[in-house]
């Protein structure tokens, strides 16, 4: 006899954004692209590199990182950085969505539960694509302002790692749903927190230790190749 028992459903569906929904690392294309601006210094790649190294071995000095990579920020205006955002959007990170990753969002916001983008780049560069994609909730880490202007620092916790968990908490909340009742999307070491937090894990396009600790504890595992800067457009 087939039991008619469903499995539950998450009540929220939270993604990371670099990596899982984007083929790209946006804080890495960000500084790429205010070099080609000559905004930002000619060694900021190499630089860019030194903490993307750091963050894959889990040992990423926040503080230092924070002030290379909201340098640029400093003194400007929210109009100023908000069309720069969009144009690094459309040039770098438009065509690497995946296909896969903006399907599974179109079904989770179709269920008419909550649906939030959760990554620790800053706000004003992960907007463009929280709106692409429909997202309606965008969590990440916000920027100091004053009079104005940026000042290159942020306001409020920085949403990496444990503060990512911190972030999600209050979501949570706010919309009367326990972590445990969440699904979150996921690809680094970074998010096991946020894996181990969540009752519906799920890992994207994991490297080799993500993968043996996602088989280890019976974590969902996906596989995201296809972007649409590649991809053939339907005709109908």
């Amino acid at each position: 006899m087939v039991s008619s028992v469903s499995s539950p459903a998450p009540a929220a569906f939270l993604f990371d954004m670099d990596h899982t929904l984007i083929n790209n690392d946006c804080d890495v294309s960000w500084k790429e692209f205010l070099m080609r601006e000559e905004l930002a210094p000619a060694d900021s790649m190499a630089k860019a590199d030194f903490f993307f190294r750091q963050y894959q071995q889990g040992r990423l000095d926040v503080p230092a990182f924070l002030r290379f990579q909201l340098a640029e920020f400093a003194g400007r205006t929210q109009a100023a950085m908000n069309r720069l955002a969009r144009r690094h959007f459309e040039a770098v990170v438009r065509p690497r969505i995946y296909v896969r990753g903006r399907r599974i969002v179109a079904r989770a916001l179709a269920s008419g539960r909550p649906v939030a983008l959760l990554t620790a780049t800053n706000v004003v560069v992960a907007r463009p694509l929280a709106k692409a994609l429909g997202i309606p909730h965008l969590l990440g880490t916000r920027l100091e302002l004053r009079a104005g202007r940026f000042t290159g620092s942020i306001s409020g916790l920085y949403s990496g790692g444990t503060g990512k968990v911190q972030h999600a908490e209050k979501f949570c909340r706010q919309i009367g749903v326990e972590l445990a009742q969440a699904t979150y999307y996921g690809d680094s070491l970074a998010d096991v927190p946020m894996l181990e937090t969540v009752g519906f894990p799920v890992v994207v396009n994991p490297g080799q230790e993500l993968r043996k600790i996602a088989e280890a504890r019976g974590w969902k595992l996906l596989r995201f190749a296809a972007i649409e800067g590649s991809a053939p457009r339907a005709c109908c």
